[in-house]
């Protein structure tokens, strides 16, 4: 009995919270304000400084021109193209190019041609036949009876080893030289190539033959000569 006369008492403790909470809510609740139209303020329009503001004539009401049923034609040149953000997107049409300002030169590719089974006879000279010899560009032949100075102050062949390290450069591949034709007679001045690799280029790199003065490739021979390459070091063993 004693238990349930506790539960009851709860419940009627809980019952009595929930209906103080509400009215609690209710007594906090806002009432809605009434406005009285007739306590507002309303300015009078005669006491303020409006601008008068009158009909407007017919005269002075400007219809507004009625679309064309096609847009103007706006050509595309370089002195009357206007950014499309300023401009209608109109139709568009492509006119001439303008003739350049001055003649075109169109530099020709050179022809090269591949030369087979190389001779060197000097470092910076080679041979395909008795009548047939290239003088590689931008470099000096290396005389093959040149003699050079090594640290030790004694002279050595560098002429004979300077052909000998082109032979053993070439290992009589074949040759890719700026010439128009194989069949010409005597000496002729070009480049040439083993694969990619410019044959002067070479020389001048490792010191083996000296680049001409105002030569491209004299960067190549000044920084052999620091190194002491070539010509400018000592024999190779």
């Amino acid at each position: 009995m004693r238990r349930i006369g506790t539960f009851i008492a709860g419940a009627i403790g809980l019952l009595l919270w929930a209906y103080l909470v509400v009215q609690a809510g209710e007594s906090l609740r806002e009432d809605p304000v009434d406005y009285n139209i007739e306590d507002l303020d309303v300015p009078d329009p005669s006491e303020l400084d409006l601008p008068e503001v009158g009909v407007a004539d017919d005269e002075m009401i400007e219809l507004a021109p009625q679309a064309e049923a096609r847009r103007a034609v706006r050509a595309i040149e370089p002195e009357t193209f206007g950014s499309p953000a300023f401009t209608d997107n109109g139709d568009l049409e492509r006119v001439a190019a303008r003739a350049p300002l001055s003649p075109v030169e169109e530099r020709a590719r050179p022809k090269v041609v591949l030369l087979h089974r190389p001779l060197s006879l000097s470092a910076g000279i080679v041979a395909f036949s008795d009548d047939q010899r290239i003088r590689l560009a931008d470099i000096a032949e290396t005389d093959p009876d040149r003699t050079c100075l090594a640290q030790d102050g004694t002279s050595w062949p560098c002429g004979v080893m300077a052909r000998t390290q082109q032979r053993l450069f070439l290992r009589n591949r074949s040759l890719t030289c700026e010439t128009g034709s194989t069949a010409w007679q005597g000496e002729i001045r070009t480049r040439c190539w083993v694969g990619v690799q410019d044959v002067s280029s070479w020389l001048a790199k490792y010191g083996w033959a000296e680049a001409e003065p105002g030569s491209a490739l004299a960067v190549l021979s000044e920084e052999a000569r620091a190194a002491k390459r070539g010509l400018f070091g000592d024999p190779v063993r």
